[in-house]
C-alpha cells in the first residue's frame, strides 16, 4: 500500500494544484477521476507499443547515445503521447462537459498525470521508493507538460468545429518531440531535463490561467428555474414567490429547468444533462 501511495501521491497533488486554476467553469470531479483512470490504463497499450516497436531492445543494457535518441524519438515519445491523447479523445472529449478551450488542458493534465502515476508504480516496484525523489518533480510534471501541449490544441480544435487539424497534429508531434528530448536529456544532461520541465511547467500553468480568464462562460450565469404549481410559469430558484401569480414557491421540487436549453434536470444536478451547462443555485 505504501508503494501505491508513494507512486500516486505526486500525480494527485499536481492534479489538485492544476485544477485549482480552473475556476470559471470547473469540470465534474467524477469525469476528472475517470480521465485520470483512463490515463492510468493508457500505460498498458503504451508499454505494448514500446515493446513491439523495439524501444525495449534499443535501451537494453548500456545503450549508446544513438540508440537512446532513436528509441525516444521514433518510439517512446510518439507512442506514449498518442496513448494519452487517445484516453482524452475517446473519453471526456465526447462528453457534454467538454465545452470550452481550457477543457483540453484540464483533461489532458488528468490523463497525463494518471499515466505518470501508474508508470511511477512500475518504477517503484522495480527500483524502490527512492526513485520517486526524481520522478515526482521531474517525470510526473513532465508528463503534464507534454500533455498540455496537445491539450491546448485539442481545445482549439474543439472550438473551431474540427477545422484546426493541422494545429492538432502539429501539437502531437511537438509533444512527442518534447517528450523524447526530455528522456534523452535524462540520460545525457539531467540539468537540461530539469530546465525543460521548469519552463514547460510555467507555460502549462500560465496557459490554464489564461484559458480560464478567456473562458466563454466567464460572464455567463445559468440560474436554473422551477415551475410554479399554481400558474405554470417558470420562476427563479432565488424567488420565494412566483413573479406572475404571487403563489409561494413549493418546497421539495424534484426537477429544475436549465435556463440555457430549457430541459428538465434533477433538483440536485450540478450540470445540465442535455447541454452540459453548469448550474448556479440560489
Amino acid at each position: 500500500m505504501g508503494l501505491v501511495i508513494a507512486s500516486f501521491a505526486p500525480g494527485l497533488f499536481w492534479l489538485w494544484f492544476f485544477l485549482r486554476h480552473d475556476k470559471i467553469r470547473p469540470e465534474p470531479r467524477r469525469l476528472i477521476a475517470l480521465t485520470f483512470l483512463l490515463g492510468c490504463i493508457s500505460t498498458l497499450p503504451a508499454g505494448l507499443g514500446n515493446y513491439l516497436f523495439g524501444a525495449n531492445s534499443l535501451l537494453e543494457g548500456s545503450p549508446n547515445f544513438i540508440s537512446v535518441v532513436t528509441a525516444m524519438t521514433l518510439v517512446v515519445g510518439p507512442v506514449e503521447e498518442l496513448c494519452k491523447f487517445g484516453a482524452v479523445r475517446l473519453g471526456p472529449y465526447r462528453s457534454l462537459y467538454f465545452d470550452e478551450p481550457v477543457d483540453g488542458l484540464v483533461y489532458a493534465s488528468a490523463a497525463s498525470l494518471g499515466f505518470a502515476s501508474l508508470e511511477n508504480l512500475f518504477y517503484v516496484w522495480q527500483y524502490g521508493p527512492a526513485v520517486m525523489l526524481l520522478r515526482a518533480p521531474l517525470s510526473t510534471v513532465g508528463h503534464l507538460v507534454f500533455g498540455s501541449i496537445w491539450g491546448y490544441a485539442l481545445g482549439q480544435y474543439y472550438i473551431s468545429g474540427g477545422r484546426k487539424r493541422s494545429l492538432l497534429f502539429g501539437s502531437l508531434a511537438l509533444a512527442a518531440g518534447a517528450h523524447a528530448l526530455f528522456n534523452v536529456l535524462v540520460f545525457s544532461f539531467p540539468w537540461g531535463a530539469v530546465a525543460l520541465v521548469i519552463l514547460g511547467g510555467i507555460w502549462s500553468f500560465r496557459a490554464i490561467r489564461k484559458g480560464d480568464r478567456h473562458s466563454p462562460f466567464r460572464f455567463r450565469r445559468n440560474y436554473p428555474r422551477i415551475i410554479c404549481d399554481s400558474c405554470g410559469a417558470a420562476m427563479s430558484t432565488f424567488n420565494s414567490f412566483c413573479t406572475r401569480c404571487g403563489a409561494p414557491r413549493a418546497e421539495g421540487k424534484s426537477t429544475i429547468l436549465c435556463s440555457n436549453c430549457g430541459k428538465p434536470n434533477r433538483a440536485d444536478a450540478a450540470f445540465c444533462t442535455s447541454c452540459g451547462d453548469q448550474f448556479l443555485m440560489g
